[in-house]
């Protein structure tokens, strides 16, 4: 069940990379902001651009390093509840670092 649900989490965490790319770059084509908005966008993007390029590496390596980081955690957690939280939770968190803030500064 845990290698499930690590696998759940880490895609949850490159498809909220992938929509916060593409959110960013359409944010950045409509060109509808002002400047200081622009540049939090772009700098954000460009971000979520060198997360993307990490995802790609990890995939073609095989071996992600979100994975590692779980493994890590398990050092230091001892309960599978708690683990279990942490993981979820840092799921929503990133997912939501990774979309949102490109959501509000590109309306």
């Amino acid at each position: 069940m845990r290698e499930k649900e690590l696998s759940i989490c880490i895609w949850i965490h490159h498809i909220a990379t992938l929509i916060g790319i593409s959110e960013g770059m359409y944010y950045l084509l409509a060109g509808k902001q002002r400047f200081w908005r622009s540049c939090g966008v772009f700098l954000l993007t460009v971000l979520q651009s060198w997360a993307g390029i990490k995802i790609m590496a990890d995939l073609k390596r095989g071996k992600s390093r979100l994975d590692d980081s779980y493994r890590n955690l398990e050092k230091i957690k001892s309960s599978r509840r708690q683990r279990q939280g942490i993981l979820w939770g840092m799921a929503l968190a990133s997912t939501l670092f990774k979309v949102l803030p490109v959501r509000l500064l590109g309306q």
